[in-house]
């Protein structure tokens, strides 16, 4: 059975740090083969973060992504899966549905404009309660508004599911991902 996991890293937050290293790490295990995707340079060291800068920079990676994606053939996978952090689960709830791919999610640190997806969207959302990126009350009510796709709410974490000078925890926050990620994985497919 041919699986596939695709990664939609953040602004600067590449496949080589630890939310998308080890669930990319996960899914090899599961025998997923990894795509780690590339947004060009312009996007990965933007500075910007209001969602006014936001908007323009994420349809520029959208058309860049849909050209990476497009030419793949989506029917020789039994399993896709969609590995996402930060601007990249906006860019991957919009990328199954502009070219209709039937996707499992692991939306890492979802973004505002990532909230109107998930009722569509299969799979599971990680979040921190100190996230700057989005306000505490939207991610609890994306938690009360979809419990089924309510991965875990970090509370006191950042963006990074981190608190400064908590590391053992922190690690903890990332097993935890992994162990979530591995069960969602290993669920039988629904027809």
């Amino acid at each position: 059975m041919k699986k596939i996991a695709v990664i939609f890293p953040g602004i600067g937050y590449t496949a080589q740090k630890p939310l998308l290293y080890y669930t990319a790490s996960a899914a090899q295990d599961e025998g997923y083969q990894l795509l780690k995707l590339d947004y060009g340079e312009d996007i990965h060291t933007f500075r910007g973060r209001k969602e006014e800068e936001l908007k323009p920079l994420i349809e520029k990676a959208q058309e860049r992504v849909k050209k990476q994606l497009e030419i793949i053939d989506w029917g020789q996978y039994e399993q896709i899966l969609f590995l996402s952090k930060s601007i990249g689960t906006v860019i991957a709830c919009w990328i199954e549905k502009e070219l209709g791919i039937k996707a499992k999610h692991c939306l890492l640190t979802p973004i505002p404009l990532t909230i109107p997806y998930l009722e569509e969207v299969d799979g599971l959302f990680f979040a921190g309660t100190k996230d700057p990126y989005i306000k505490k009350k939207m991610i609890e009510k994306a938690a009360k508004d979809y419990p089924q796709k309510t991965g875990e709410i970090f509370k006191d974490c950042n963006h990074s599911l981190e608190r400064p000078g908590h590391t053992a925890a922190n690690v903890k926050n990332v097993k935890k991902v992994v162990k979530k990620l591995k069960k969602m994985l290993r669920e039988p497919k629904a027809d």
